[in-house]
């Protein structure tokens, strides 16, 4: 088994994502990406990890990465979850609906990935 730490990222195909997973690569962890658009496994690949196409929304999906990258490596020793994308516009004109979409959004997809 490898002993390098290993990482999950959750939403990680662009932006701070995929930032953090640069950096933890180059801190020497083995990296699992998950991100909802092809970029996310293409930058996996590039830092040698493990990339699934998916949503952080979606309970399969994070089975999968979690699968996979014990499969792998034995092991999970960070989570980043680095969804963002909420409710947007003004505060007073968002709805009860655009609230929880941006919960789940926000913080369920921390719960469903750390579960």
């Amino acid at each position: 088994m490898n002993k390098n730490k290993v990482a999950i990222l959750t939403a990680a195909g662009t932006g701070i994502g995929a930032d953090a997973a640069k950096q933890l690569a180059s801190d020497g962890f083995n990296i699992s990406i998950l991100s909802s658009s092809g970029k996310g496994e293409a930058l996996a690949k590039k830092l040698g990890g493990i990339g699934v196409t998916g949503s952080n929304q979606s309970n399969d999906d994070i089975k999968k990465i979690v699968e996979e990258t014990l499969n792998k490596w034995g092991r999970i020793d960070v989570l980043v979850n680095s969804a963002g994308h909420g409710p947007r516009g003004p505060i007073l004109e968002l709805t009860d609906e655009d609230w929880h979409k941006g919960m789940d959004t926000y913080f369920m997809n921390v719960v469903r990935s750390t579960r």
